[in-house]
């Protein structure tokens, strides 16, 4: 307070028009406003009774009051009467500041907010236990607090509304809800969702959860005072829901908020706000679920915003985020186009929106790696380039142009695009490395590149970098499953047990906590399954194999059409085959081959594995002419797989020529499968039991010593 105030006496007997202190007030705030001075019957009327002073004070402040409401200044001189005629009454003093409260609530005029606070302190001041005064003078300061965004603001609005609760015994004595509270019960309502309003704000400083908890324990308070609670309260309580939900990352929350705000719009469904909270509560519900149901929930509530205000670019803006998640995790190309389609609407609104900009170069990129479209890449390129000139400190624009090069690197597939791509996520990093979606980008990087060079290292940097992206957002499921993905490649190159059992893990987790979202993601499935049936043959143990083949089975209940299904499924049967000895096994696994088959006709592995489980089969019949059957399919079969350019075929076949004592011909293959580089090492011929007759012929081993001799060489030079 100026030191003018201060100077305010509360005893109207020693003000005098000369020295009163609102004339300085005035010319702060409304400078070149001031009239030359007040009325002159209000002058005039100083030698009057009280009474009549108080009433012409009255007068006076509704004259004022009615000429603030219709923006006319002249109210300024009518508020100086009617406190110097009725100075030292509270009421006065709370009524004006009520008047430029309302007044600064309108654009261009926030500085009168300033002003109603200073009204207010006077008026409790004179009345330390005015309870409406306290609320009000909390209301102002929110107001401030959220028009210059400063939080000192906030602190002291929460301040004064917990001055008003301990003046209506609510603090005190413990809320109870009792109709009996000294304050009306509409009064207790609206002072608890303001409590509740400054609370949301200050967690939006902070990002303390507590803050958040504190926001609902006020908001649900004042709904127990309330019997129809407004479209915007229901607004306001589900955001506060939906923040909580953001900080914890607990999915629970996100369907709470969506209750509340599901209430708003059903209440009034031309509540533009509502929708968008609502699309809002839906994408994040998807986010955290991966349930394909919430984005066509989503799209429907950014549908009724963008009918009601479709000018408005954050509602395009969402709308295209949300599709372009949808279609990032999908590969689906439908939903990346619409985002594009959104990211222009919005951009034609608003052209500076790093948002924008960052968004429309992800779905371009994306669109562009899963169409094989190069000048679609180009434009992403196009577009970015000129973004980070113009927001060279926004981290999303940098993820958006790893996006991009990491795009590039699909469709060239060249490392470079890959490590250039690292570079830039790495410079976002470097703006905020609080950042799951970089640290995840920066993850899929490296896995892309080490996909390429088989560098041991970029895949350990690969799963390091997708882990930090989860700790960060641990309920995300698209993350989860990315870093589950990441281990489990990482134990394959590295041949590393622990690494398999945290996919495993992690896999377990994702499906025990997203059921209702694995009829939309069989991939999480099938995936558990790969990672299950690598524990097998890393551990040997019959029951990992048994139970990927129940995890396939579930994927066949799904989609039928699951690209491998089948041949997995046969794999599993064929490896249970040889832990168990059992012929049944191997007659189960050709069933599935042969589905498999028609799935994939030209598929030359699924041709290759058939043929060596009807080896396998043969080697467990008895029947000596069901076997020799046995072999001619296992022939065809192989034969089959090196039509379709298999070239591990000649190996196969000359083994099977082995068993059947074809050995001129096995040597023929033999000398094939080097020239067409997939011979085994010297020490494996030497090792497999299918090749023994031909190892005992005078050809093969002059064969061998011909091949070391040679790799002896190589080694040498």
């Amino acid at each position: 307070m100026t030191s003018g105030i201060c100077d305010i006496e509360l005893n109207t007997a020693n003000m005098t028009m000369q020295t009163h202190p609102l004339r300085r007030i005035f010319s702060r705030f409304f400078p070149r406003k001031i009239s030359a001075s007040i009325p002159r019957e209000a002058i005039e009327a100083q030698l009057l009774p009280e009474e009549q002073k108080k009433d012409l004070a009255l007068d006076y402040l509704l004259r004022g009051e009615m000429a603030l409401l219709q923006g006319n200044l002249t109210a300024l001189s009518l508020f100086e009467a009617a406190s110097n005629l009725d100075g030292g009454n509270p009421s006065i003093w709370y009524r004006q500041g009520l008047a430029f409260f309302e007044y600064g609530s309108e654009d261009g005029k926030e500085k009168a907010l300033l002003l109603a606070s200073k009204y207010f302190k006077i008026a409790i001041q004179m009345k330390p236990d005015f309870f409406e005064a306290w609320v009000a003078w909390g209301n102002v300061l929110l107001q401030l607090g959220r028009f210059h965004e400063e939080h000192h603001f906030l602190l002291e609005a929460k301040e004064k509304y917990g001055k008003a609760l301990e003046l209506s015994g609510e603090l005190t004595a413990g809320h109870t809800g009792d109709p009996a509270a000294k304050q009306p019960r509409e009064a207790m309502a609206e002072l608890y969702w303001d409590y509740g309003i400054v609370w949301s704000e200050i967690a939006q400083h902070s990002g303390e959860a507590l803050d958040v908890r504190l926001a609902i324990e006020a908001f649900q308070t004042s709904k127990s005072y309330q019997e129809k609670p407004s479209p915007e309260f229901w607004n306001d309580c589900g955001k506060a829901y939906l923040e909580m939900g953001l900080l914890i990352n607990d999915s629970r929350l996100y369907i709470q908020s969506i209750d509340y705000l599901q209430r708003a719009v059903a209440s009034s469904p031309q509540y533009f706000d509502g929708w968008m909270s609502l699309a809002e509560g839906y994408s994040q519900l998807y986010i955290n679920t991966m349930d394909e149901r919430y984005v066509a929930k989503a799209s429907d509530a950014y549908a009724q915003s963008a009918k009601m205000s479709p000018r408005d670019p954050d509602v395009w803006l969402g709308w295209s985020q949300l599709l372009g998640e949808s279609g990032r995790i999908n590969k689906d190309p439908k939903w990346l186009r619409l985002s594009i389609e959104k990211c222009a609407r919005a951009a034609t609104l608003d052209s500076k929106n790093s948002l924008i900009i960052s968004q429309w170069v992800e779905s371009l990129s994306l669109l562009g790696a899963a169409t094989s479209r190069l000048d679609l890449l180009i434009e992403a390129e196009h577009k970015i380039l000129k973004a980070t000139d113009h927001f060279p400190d926004d981290p999303d624009i940098w993820h958006a142009y790893g996006t991009c090069l990491i795009a590039f690197g699909h469709y060239y597939e060249d490392p470079e695009y890959y490590d250039m791509a690292i570079e830039k996520l790495q410079y976002g990093l470097s703006l905020d490395r609080t950042d799951a979606e970089l640290w995840h980008a920066l993850g899929s990087a490296h896995k892309y590149y080490a996909d390429l060079t088989d560098d041991q290292d970029l895949i350990e940097r690969a799963n390091r970098f997708l882990a930090r992206a989860m700790d960060l957002k641990p309920a995300c499921p698209a993350l989860l499953f990315d870093a589950a993905n990441a281990l489990y490649h990482f134990s394959e190159v590295m041949d590393d047990l622990p690494s398999l059992q945290q996919a495993i893990y992690h896999f377990e987790t994702l499906l025990q906590n997203y059921k209702d979202a694995i009829l939309h993601h069989p991939e999480w499935l099938y995936n558990y399954a790969l990672a299950l049936e690598w524990l097998g043959d890393f551990t040997e143990e019959e029951p990992h194999f048994t139970r990927a083949i129940e995890i396939y089975s579930h994927v066949l209940l799904i989609d039928p059409d699951f690209p491998q299904i089948q041949h997995r499924i046969a794999l599993c049967y064929v490896q249970l085959g040889h832990l168990a000895g059992e012929s049944e096994f191997y007659k189960r696994a050709i069933h599935f081959f042969r589905l498999a088959i028609r799935q994939e006709e030209e598929n030359d592995q699924i041709w290759l594995d058939w043929g060596l489980c009807l080896i396998q089969l043969a080697h467990h019949t008895l029947d000596t002419d069901f076997m020799n059957q046995l072999y001619m399919d296992a022939e065809q079969k192989i034969s089959r797989a090196g039509q379709y350019g298999n070239a591990g075929a000649y190996y196969n076949l000359a083994c099977l020529y082995s068993i059947l004592g074809r050995t001129q011909e096995s040597m023929e293959l033999i000398h094939k499968a080097l020239a067409a580089r997939s011979l085994p090492y010297p020490d494996e011929l030497l090792e497999d039991d299918w090749l023994e007759n031909l190892r005992s012929t005078p050809d093969f081993a002059k064969f061998l010593n011909a091949l070391e001799a040679k790799l002896q060489q190589t080694r040498e030079e």
